[in-house]
């Protein structure tokens, strides 16, 4: 069987697959790494394996020369910088949340040297989430962190900890405070794995909790739902991987807030999870040519570019999952009606860009933002809304089909 890769260019997936080597252990999850096979047989005969991108405008442009001239792209660099400016979390803002979030990992670690934790299992906290990556929004700031267990985590486990760790903070509150009548810590359990904690500054820090790889994926788990603590591995893994390929991506932290804050009026983006919008991001400006990466204005242009050219659409394989083992994108839990409208919402941002109706695609300065399902006149341009593709069909059809059959 061929391995096709519909999605991003051949030194994009190559790079993505070479990366994804882990073992089993904490977090790092089981399985495979990802291999290209070099050469492959077939019925006909031999034939070579084939990485099959998919249409990049980056890569091809100097073959499509302009009819026109270009836009000059300056106002929408200023525009894009300054919406960064507007929607990043101010420094008062992060020190709040991550002051707080540090205190919480402090007990924690404490609970784990002093032998506090010995009862409650405790083996290990990380930071994860949008707090850790830099990719948080301002007003919608919290920090997580993930705490391996040496077991997997029951329901009573998870209360006896939340409550021991929120009673250990509301206490060190008091004494900062110097008051006796201190506003205690909040604490709220949130799922079967993971519960909130909130001071009096309206600071809050998530906690989940999980085992290790071998705990979680082991011979007992099929006894109880693992899929929350799948999910807090998950987030140790993408912590990691982001942390160690974005470091020198100066512009791909400022491009996923972008897209974060598209997503309340742009209905195609907001069947993305942050995950698939940070890896579309940093897909985007990975450089072709040279060392130097993508500025933030030329990578927001190539997201949308890759997204209408197919980069989701059903059928094409998207961007491979580098935390996971499994061969399928990260685009695959969508449906086909979800991945054809995000490919028509990218494709309509791509004429609203090309007639400069720059403020109405990212919804700043008063601007209304453009509703992506009815048609968008801008002057004396109307932008039409392309048909869905994928429709989803009808009980009733399919009843009288049984029906006709029988």
């Amino acid at each position: 069987r061929k391995r096709v890769w519909l999605s991003t260019p051949r030194h994009v997936c190559l790079k993505m697959m070479s990366s994804n080597r882990r073992r089993g252990g904490r977090g790092r999850g089981r399985g495979r790494s990802w291999r290209v096979r070099p050469f492959q047989e077939s019925e006909a005969g031999p034939y070579p394996a084939v990485v099959r991108p998919i249409f990049d405008w980056t890569e091809v442009a100097e073959h499509f020369p302009q009819s026109a001239p270009l836009l000059d792209s300056s106002l929408l660099a200023q525009l894009l910088s300054k919406r960064v400016q507007e929607i990043t979390p101010s420094l008062d803002e992060q020190a709040l949340v991550q002051g707080f979030c540090t205190k919480v990992t402090t007990v924690i670690e404490n609970m784990i040297l002093t032998g506090e934790g010995e009862e409650l299992m405790l083996d290990e906290v990380r930071a994860v989430g949008s707090l850790k990556k830099g990719t948080a929004l301002a007003g919608n700031i919290v920090a997580d962190v993930v705490v391996l267990l040496r077991d997997l985590p029951t329901d009573s486990l998870l209360e006896r900890f939340a409550e021991k760790v929120s009673s250990v903070l509301s206490t060190a509150q008091a004494q900062e405070d110097n008051e006796g009548s201190s506003i205690p810590v909040k604490m709220s359990i949130v799922s079967s794995s993971a519960f909130e904690l909130e001071n009096s500054n309206s600071a809050v820090t998530r906690v989940y909790l999980t085992s290790t790889g071998d705990k979680v994926y082991g011979r007992h788990s099929e006894m109880i739902d693992t899929k929350p603590f799948e999910d807090a591995l998950r987030m140790i893994r993408q912590a990691r991987w982001w942390e160690d390929h974005t470091s020198h991506l100066k512009s791909v932290r400022g491009l996923v807030r972008i897209l974060k804050d598209m997503r309340k009026h742009v209905p195609g983006l907001a069947h993305l999870n942050h995950w698939c919008l940070e890896l579309i991001c940093n897909c985007a400006v990975i450089p072709l040519v040279g060392d130097e990466p993508l500025s933030l204005v030329d990578g927001f242009k190539r997201v949308f570019q890759l997204l209408a050219a197919g980069l989701f659409l059903p059928g094409s394989i998207g961007i491979p999952d580098p935390c996971e083992d499994v061969d399928e994108g990260v685009h695959q839990t969508l449906t086909a009606q979800q991945c054809d409208e995000l490919t028509r919402n990218s494709q309509m941002i791509l004429q609203m860009l090309s007639f400069g109706a720059y403020r109405e695609i990212l919804g700043m300065d008063g601007a209304t933002p453009a509703k992506f399902s009815e048609p968008y006149t801008f002057g004396s341009i109307t932008i039409s809304v392309a048909q869905p593709a994928y429709e989803k069909p009808r009980l009733e059809d399919n009843d009288e089909n049984l029906q006709t059959q029988e």
